[in-house]
């Protein structure tokens, strides 16, 4: 599988190039409704409902179990009660009082949102190389780059809990989901944006901050995580871009990966095209 960064910067360029990808903070990202908790307070009761008429399932209780290891990374603050290890357990805590009161719940997973905004950062790529609005938004309008990743996926693999370290697609929906008791809702916090971001076509990698290596640039902390350079296959120039400019960067880029491909894009009948340098 092979996804695409698109690039505004020579210094952004540089540093994938070498095997340092940067993961964004929440404030840094260009959503304003990324990690935007939903709460429907019919939809969490009739969940709840449902729960405690139907019992979990053992798929559930794997389920719950990677929820918990989420918050144990991310929001150890708010958590109340380990996951249940059994189904029996499981269908005794559902049936707490605690549970009824829809105060309490949301403003626990209101905290819990925002210590996860704070401590969770995002490396965004896209499924396409040829998108149009792509290269005008982030990729400083053809004067950037895209840079080709070729089975990174291989590479970020996720973890225990089924939401960090893995390479995922993000879910364009008219009408975002909201969080309930339903097994796997807690998904939607990560992978779910807006129809009306879809162009991006975003494959993206969630991970906890503090597994980063960082970076203090100016006032800026940058959080870095370094791949292997294999997993980097290829540089396309901007079509705005002037030879003199793609051959300067070609020679400094080999510098830090030799094996590195250069392709160069251009305009044709409307569509994007790329072609081997």
């Amino acid at each position: 599988m092979k996804v695409y960064k698109y690039i505004s910067n020579t210094n952004a360029l540089k540093n994938i190039a070498s095997g340092n990808i940067k993961f964004s903070t929440l404030a840094s990202l260009n959503d304003p409704t990324e990690l935007l908790v939903k709460v429907i307070d019919k939809e969490l009761i009739s969940s709840l409902n449902r729960i405690r008429k139907n019992g979990y399932t053992t798929e559930d209780i794997i389920d719950l179990k990677r929820q918990e290891n989420i918050f144990k990374i991310l929001s150890p603050e708010t958590m109340v009660i380990s996951a249940p290890d059994t189904v029996e357990d499981a269908n005794q805590i559902i049936k707490l009082p605690i549970y009824d009161n829809l105060v309490y719940l949301r403003n626990r997973m209101n905290k819990t949102v925002d210590l996860i905004s704070e401590r969770c950062g995002i490396f965004s790529t896209s499924s396409r190389y040829n998108s149009l609005p792509m290269w005008a938004h982030y990729a400083n309008n053809a004067k950037g780059f895209v840079v080709e990743f070729e089975r990174l996926d291989n590479f970020f693999v996720g973890d225990n809990t089924g939401i960090l370290n893995k390479l995922d697609d993000v879910v364009y929906k008219t009408k975002r989901s909201s969080v309930s008791f339903e097994s796997g809702s807690y998904k939607s916090i990560f992978f779910e944006k807006d129809i009306d971001w879809k162009y991006e076509n975003e494959k993206r990698v969630v991970t906890n901050l503090s597994s980063c290596e960082v970076m203090n640039i100016g006032n800026e902390s940058i959080y870095i995580k370094r791949i292997p350079k294999q997993y980097i296959s290829s540089v396309i120039f901007g079509w705005k871009i002037n030879q003199d400019e793609i051959k300067t960067l070609m020679s400094e880029i080999k510098k830090v990966n030799s094996n590195i491909n250069f392709k160069v894009s251009n305009v044709n009948e409307g569509l994007i095209k790329i072609i081997d340098i």
